[in-house]
């Protein structure tokens, strides 16, 4: 995984969400959308959305579907990830300092991640 160091507007390309990955995290509680939003329209989005380089969203679901729904502005960063798998390993490295999960939740994301922990296992020689 790497930051390719490609930078888009939202006014220059539209990026789009995979359910694999916008589902690999519990959403958010309403109090936290909440605050998100309100954060989002008082502030604008100054933080990027992270994409592959197909522009599927790999962090920052909530921060789009928000800016979607009220024509916010926004950046997006383009990393460049070995496969899925990375890109999820990479989503749960990277949120776990973020947000507030419990030892439970994580365990549920682990087992999200078991299928293709296995398989790319396997395919190892």
């Amino acid at each position: 995984m790497h930051n390719t160091g490609t930078e888009y507007l939202s006014t220059e390309r539209k990026p789009h969400v995979l359910d694999e990955l916008a589902t690999l995290f519990p959403p958010l509680s309403e109090e936290q959308r909440s605050s998100l939003e309100a954060g989002l329209l008082s502030n604008g989005c100054y933080s990027p959305i992270v994409v592959n380089e197909d522009l599927a969203v790999v962090d920052g679901h909530n921060r789009f579907a928000i800016c979607e729904a009220h024509n916010i502005p926004f950046r997006m960063l383009v990393f460049a990830f070995e496969d899925m798998l990375e890109a999820k390993q990479w989503m749960v490295n990277t949120q776990r300092g973020r947000r507030n999960l419990q030892p439970w939740e994580l365990g549920k994301i682990a087992l999200k991640l078991k299928d293709d922990l296995e398989a790319h296992a396997k395919s190892k020689p």
